[in-house]
C-alpha cells in the first residue's frame, strides 16, 4: 500500500516537472531538488531490483539437468534461457552435482586430443596435459591407459 502510494506521488512529481520543460516553464532550485530526489529514488530502486536474490526453482533445475543430458552447447545458452548470471548458473550446476541429481557430462574425445596426448604424454606431465586440453588430472591419466600408452612407456 505505501509503495502505491510512493509510486503515485512519484509519478506527479514526475509528470510535473515534465510539463514543465515541454512548456518552457521557469525551473525553480525547488524543482531541481525535486528532480535529483526523484533521480536517487529510482535509481535506488532499480539497483534494488537487478541484485534481488531469486530462489531457484524446481522448473529452473530440470532445466539445467535436461540442459547437460541433453546437449553440449555453450553454458550461455542456459544462461540466457534462465536470464541468471553465469556464475549463478554455474553454482547451481555445482549444487545440482553434489546432490546427485546432475552427472558431469565432459565431451567425447576428439580425434585432435588424442593425437595431442599421443605426441606429448612423454613430455608433458599429466597435469600440463590436462590443462592444456581443459580436462581433469584423471581423465588424460585414464585417457592414456586408454589409448594403450602407459604400457609402450614401461
Amino acid at each position: 500500500m505505501t509503495q502505491t502510494i510512493t509510486k503515485n506521488t512519484t509519478d506527479e512529481a514526475y509528470k510535473k516537472l515534465r510539463n514543465k520543460i515541454k512548456t518552457d516553464e521557469e525551473i525553480s532550485k525547488s524543482d531541481l531538488i525535486e528532480a535529483l530526489k526523484l533521480y536517487e529514488k529510482t535509481n535506488k530502486e532499480l539497483k534494488k531490483a537487478k541484485n534481488k536474490y531469486r530462489k531457484w526453482t524446481e522448473d529452473e533445475d530440470a532445466y539445467l539437468i535436461a540442459f547437460v543430458e541433453a546437449n553440449d552447447a555453450p553454458i550461455q545458452d542456459a544462461v540466457d534461457f534462465l536470464g541468471r548470471p553465469q556464475g549463478s548458473v554455474e553454482n547451481r550446476m555445482h549444487v545440482l552435482r553434489k546432490r546427485g541429481e546432475m552427472v558431469y557430462k565432459m565431451p567425447p574425445w576428439s580425434e585432435k586430443e588424442d593425437e595431442f596426448i599421443r605426441k606429448h604424454y612423454k613430455s608433458l606431465s599429466p597435469r600440463i596435459i590436462a590443462q592444456r586440453l581443459n580436462r581433469s588430472y584423471n581423465a588424460v591419466t585414464s585417457r592414456v591407459w586408454a589409448l594403450g600408452l602407459k604400457e609402450e612407456a614401461e
